[in-house]
């Protein structure tokens, strides 16, 4: 049994009602745990269609290749839970070796914390003296919580303080001054001395000043020269803040330095090395979440342009090269054929990621069998609510063949559904995984 399936077991029970994608129409609720005993595939015709699976074996290579980077290069990662919000998975890499978890708000953190995981990065300002108040009634029920978080208002730290400070019913909080780069964050060295000063200037053991934050994603432009002169600004900008931090906790507090998405991980390992650099009390930690699950489309791109650029050397670049293959799968039926070669499918808008582009059909399946793969000629060339309109010029496709369709964007393919089911190298589910995105 896989840690997936022992975690199921142990925190992800729940019960499949009728309704749901997948859960075969006329059955009685099921049990998650009896799952692997249905023996049921998605490309056999007793599962309701379309649903949404998980190749638990590309998944495992995905994970073992991003940890085996971490491992090289001495860093660590928390990966972002807002891909999956499956706290089964963010389990699963924290007990490979991920250092704990990132979440993009409060809500997303309580899922993680009610779920058992207690290393937890905020990695967002998460608002004014409101949002601290429902952070603090969140934090009174987990006081054994390590909770990092963004901040780059003196506003949130003073609504914090007003909050924290002599409450010994709350866990400490360990901040992170967010350098920005277009998005949320400090905008210039002044503004990220001040802060980090600020928050210095509490003197507290309730709230410390713990480190570093940017995402540089939002750095990238279509022209090179400009992007590249943005990393630079931005790479800049951290390592004052790094130094500014530094000289403010001393030489023996440990620090954060958190970067690193996973389009430009590359980058933030190799220019951050010179910035940690005789520094062993800083923690270099990525935040990558999309890499464990690629796609058919600019995730899968992207990650391929890392092993291209070479930046972390060949024997990084050959691991990613044949890494990170994309591990979900849309399956739906064909209702309707318009002639030999075009068919409607009973998926849409509804079921799959549309903003990074449309999904595409990666194998036909016929009477529970694989017919043939598709090759790049086949695609889907138009979504309605629930009909997915397919070309497939070099196959006649049939009325109830089932096909398997690759994905572009996880992030906003998997919120569209409540259940991703795992699938093992047979094609059966061994795992029913409940997603939390509210």
């Amino acid at each position: 049994m896989s840690m997936i399936e022992k975690l199921a077991a142990e925190i992800g029970t729940f019960n499949l009602s009728p309704g749901l994608r997948g859960i075969p129409a006329g059955n009685a609720p099921v049990s998650s745990a009896n799952i692997p005993d249905a023996h049921w595939r998605p490309a056999g015709g007793e599962m309701s269609l379309p649903l949404l699976t998980l190749d638990l074996q590309a998944y495992e290579i995905n994970k073992k290749t991003m940890l085996g980077i971490c491992s090289d290069f001495d860093c660590q990662i928390a990966p972002h839970a807002k891909t999956p919000m499956s706290p089964v998975l963010a389990r699963d890499l924290v007990s490979a070796g991920a250092w704990g978890v990132s979440v993009a708000d409060l809500r997303q953190a309580e899922v993680m914390l009610h779920h058992g995981l207690r290393r937890v990065l905020i990695a967002n300002e998460i608002g004014g003296k409101s949002a601290v108040t429902r952070l603090a009634r969140l934090l009174r029920n987990y006081c054994d919580a390590e909770i990092f978080m963004f901040v780059d208002s003196t506003d949130v730290v003073s609504a914090l303080a007003g909050s924290w400070l002599g409450d010994d019913t709350l866990p400490p909080l360990n901040l992170l001054v967010e350098v920005g780069c277009g998005r949320g964050g400090v905008n210039s060295d002044t503004e990220a001395r001040h802060l980090v000063w600020s928050i210095a200037s509490l003197n507290s053991e309730h709230i410390r000043l713990a480190g570093i934050a940017a995402y540089e994603g939002t750095a990238n432009r279509p022209n090179e020269k400009e992007f590249l002169a943005n990393l630079d600004d931005l790479f800049d900008r951290v390592s004052f803040a790094l130094k500014a931090a530094r000289e403010t906790v001393g030489p023996e507090s440990p620090l954060v330095l958190s970067m690193g998405g996973s389009s430009l991980f590359d980058y933030v390992i190799d220019r951050c090395r010179p910035i940690v650099d005789g520094d062993s009390n800083v923690t270099l930690l990525l935040r990558s979440g999309a890499c464990f699950f690629s796609d058919h489309g600019p995730i899968r791109a992207r990650l391929q342009a890392i092993s291209s650029r070479g930046v972390l050397g060949k024997a990084a670049s050959d691991s990613i090269a044949g890494a990170f293959m994309p591990v979900l799968r849309i399956w739906a039926e064909v209702l309707s054929t318009n002639g030999a070669h075009d068919a409607i499918c009973g998926f849409g808008l509804r079921d799959v990621a549309h903003d990074q582009g449309l999904p595409v059909p990666v194998a036909v399946w016929r009477n529970g069998e694989q017919l043939t793969t598709l090759g790049d000629v086949s695609v889907v060339s138009k979504l309605n609510d629930q009909h997915a309109f397919v070309h497939a010029p070099e196959l006649e496709l049939s009325v109830g063949d089932v096909i398997e369709f690759g994905i572009k964007h996880p992030c906003t393919t998997i919120d569209k559904h409540d259940v991703i089911f795992g699938l093992d190298e047979r094609g059966e589910v061994k795992v029913a995984l409940r997603t939390f995105f509210g």
